[in-house]
């Protein structure tokens, strides 16, 4: 699958479409996502953070279009894990992820979310339905 590919299933959301969600590169069952900064991101005034949902959100999406990315499609998520490790400033979102088991009922992805400044502010797994179709 290329980006454009990968892009245009992404962009079937509509809350990725107003989160403006970009696919910025696929690789060897990894990929890199981003989302510009919106005001609509801030949980809290006083801190300037970024709502801990928008975080979640790109693990799960990330994890999600790893997997559409090595299968060709993407798939319901059926659990999700998150860690939170330090308060996301204002500024662009960058979410890594990569499949790390791909199996014939089930796949398994894992994805990093870093603030403009590179640093990692959650991390997370997701487990997703691929029914009988997964590539191995």
């Amino acid at each position: 699958m290329n980006v454009p590919q990968l892009q245009a299933i992404v962009d079937r959301s509509p809350l990725n479409r107003w989160l403006r969600m970009s696919v910025e590169s696929i690789g060897n069952n990894c990929i890199t996502l981003r989302i510009p900064w919106r005001d609509e991101f801030i949980s809290s005034p006083e801190r300037q953070s970024t709502h801990g949902g928008i975080l979640a959100t790109l693990i799960d999406g990330g994890g999600d279009y790893a997997v559409a990315a090595a299968i060709g499609r993407a798939t319901p998520t059926l659990n999700l894990h998150v860690d939170f490790h330090r308060v996301a400033p204002p500024g662009d979102l960058v979410v890594n992820a990569r499949v790390v088991h791909a199996g014939r009922t089930v796949a398994t992805a894992e994805a990093q979310v870093f603030d403009c400044g590179g640093r990692m502010v959650a991390s997370g797994r997701g487990l997703y339905f691929v029914g009988a179709q997964a590539k191995q």
